[in-house]
């Protein structure tokens, strides 16, 4: 019986998750917010604020061209955005969540071929994805809104409750809903919390929410491929991992400026923009068998 509990438990720690293993470093960014993965060209495509906060030179922001080992290709591949952050492919486009506008890279071409803006002023923009279909939603944090570009046409999309979803900063578009990761939450006793992850269905706009619990100032969020997803908190450097049912568990620490991640199922490859070191991460790692 003895033997048996001891094979058991070989067994189940087989299948935990391993560490995070580094596998390359890159340097030579500029405030590097988010990156994304572009299959077709076998590169990455990495968001840099350049100066940011308080002194911050205006129009400063780029975007770099690396490839899938970690060098960079073409440091200053699109130029002319104020604090880059969010990046979505569709429709052979690029697209980029900045200060006052969605903009829209012809990739092939490598220029900015649209700007998008709500009528009464700068979007607020961050973080912008696309649905399956190619419809690209981009979250404006000044109006508390979801705007989506469709058929080029750009409108807002809905209102969000902040009571309920809190301060958005990640978002997630799936084949049937809209993942928003919070930064903070007031909770049912008017205290500050931290974000969670909350849905939007596309067929009639309801909101819920992945879980009961709180996961973390939200930024990243990345499906594992397993009905699961890792996300980053910028303020602690954690990256975690959320299960379906919305169970918080710890992938690693790193550090203050851990942001906006992209997760390669195919590869099992995780790449971390560190904001505040200017550098980007590659690391190898699965979700729980």
């Amino acid at each position: 019986m003895k033997k048996s509990i001891v094979v058991f438990l070989a067994l189940m720690s087989g299948l935990a998750a391993a560490a995070p293993e580094l596998i390359w470093e890159a340097k030579g960014f500029v405030g590097p917010e988010s990156v994304v993965y572009d299959e077709t060209r076998e590169v990455l495509y990495v968001s840099n604020m350049g100066t940011h906060g308080e002194g911050q030179t205006v129009g400063d922001g780029f975007i770099s061209r690396v490839s899938v080992d970690g060098k960079i290709l073409e440091p200053r591949w699109v130029t002319g955005f104020d604090n880059p952050k969010g990046l979505a492919l569709a429709n052979g486009r690029l697209y980029v969540g900045d200060d006052r506008d969605l903009v829209e890279i012809d990739v092939a071409a490598g220029k900015v071929v649209g700007r998008y803006a709500p009528e009464d002023g700068p979007g607020d923009f961050n973080d912008c994805t696309a649905d399956p279909e190619g419809n690209v939603y981009v979250s404006s944090g000044r109006l508390g809104e979801i705007f989506r570009l469709s058929g080029g046409k750009f409108e807002s999309w809905t209102k969000l409750d902040r009571s309920k979803t809190g301060w958005i900063n990640g978002l997630r578009a799936e084949k049937d809903r809209l993942l928003l990761g919070g930064w903070t939450v007031r909770g049912a006793d008017g205290k500050e919390q931290l974000g969670h992850i909350s849905i939007l269905s596309f067929k009639d706009k309801s909101l819920s929410r992945i879980g009961s619990e709180p996961v973390c100032h939200v930024d990243g969020i990345e499906p594992d491929g397993k009905n699961g997803y890792t996300v980053t908190d910028w303020i602690s450097g954690d990256v975690l991992h959320v299960s379906a049912e919305g169970k918080v568990t710890p992938v690693m620490k790193l550090v203050k400026g851990t942001a906006d991640h992209e997760y390669i199922v195919e590869k099992k490859e995780m790449l971390v923009p560190l904001m505040n070191d200017n550098v980007l991460r590659a690391y190898r790692w699965a979700p729980e068998s």
